[in-house]
């Protein structure tokens, strides 16, 4: 079958802009990566403005320790923190209430807070302190969290990226990776956010309580001393999600001065209770 002689012919070089091949795919390939970097940036943006109108009750209840201590020491130290972290929450019937839990099987010196307005303490984070005033930094920051509702922006964070992923089928491709790494950044640099917001709030409840700043610094001093032991050290750079320790430590330093409540103001570290040193010794 032939077409008749009078239909036009196709140019040659139609489609065709004498492109290489290789150039086409960088462009859209950078094209790509472009709109799922934007579309993940978008994506907190709108958690972080969305999450504080999401009532606390609809938050999950995460709690990680254990349901009930099995010693009365167990049970004593849990009701200190609680106590502690009381003191540090403002007087304001709009400050959330938390909770906090004791695990007392875990060495590595860590707190966390998690949805449902739970905060976590492990042994290894009193072992890390010396004061009551390193303790109460902790704690206060970790309050922060829950207070700027930290743990319910990154939920919503990492619902949209998910979102993303089964809406656009990407699954495994490697556009979905290249969607869940990109979303993987964009999750840690807001924590980094979140980290330095919450030690900024973490200074004020610390001087509304304690009138001064001395001591805050102490679990960072004892992490600066282990971290090169740590394969969270600080060179991990954009990828680690906590601003680096000697940062943390600069910054601390910073409020010391020109931040106490009046010029007199009563420095003294407050010590932790000879119990609780005791029982810490005593392990667990």
């Amino acid at each position: 079958m032939s077409f008749p002689q009078e239909n036009p012919q196709l140019p040659d070089d139609i489609n065709n802009h004498h492109q290489n091949p290789f150039l086409d795919f960088l462009l859209m390939a950078g094209a790509l990566l472009l709109a799922i970097v934007a579309l993940s940036f978008l994506i907190g943006w709108g958690a972080k403005r969305l999450a504080p109108s999401i009532p606390f009750s609809w938050e999950p209840d995460i709690v990680l320790a254990p349901a009930q201590y099995e010693t009365d020491s167990d049970r004593e130290i849990a009701s200190y923190l609680q106590k502690v972290t009381e003191r540090l929450i403002p007087e304001d019937p709009k400050a959330p209430p938390v909770k906090v839990h004791w695990l007392p099987n875990i060495e590595e010196a860590n707190a966390f807070a998690t949805s449902g307005r739970n905060i976590h303490v492990t042994r290894g984070l009193l072992n890390a302190v010396s004061s009551e005033n390193g303790l109460a930094m902790v704690l206060a920051h970790e309050y922060a969290h829950v207070e700027l509702r930290h743990p319910m922006i990154l939920m919503l964070e990492q619902l949209g990226h998910t979102l993303i992923t089964l809406v656009t089928g990407f699954g495994d491709s490697a556009a979905g990776t290249l969607s869940q790494q990109t979303g993987m950044v964009s999750l840690m640099a807001f924590s980094r956010d979140m980290e330095r917001e919450a030690d900024r709030r973490a200074i004020d409840l610390l001087l509304a309580s304690y009138g001064h700043t001395e001591g805050s610094d102490e679990l960072f001093q004892h992490i600066l001393t282990t971290e090169n032991q740590n394969y969270l050290s600080s060179s991990w750079g954009l990828w680690q999600s906590h601003p680096a320790t000697e940062e943390r430590i600069t910054f601390l330093k910073s409020t010391r001065e020109g931040k106490k409540k009046g010029s007199n103001a009563d420095t003294a570290l407050r010590p932790l209770p000879d119990w609780l040193t005791d029982a810490l010794k005593r392990g667990p």
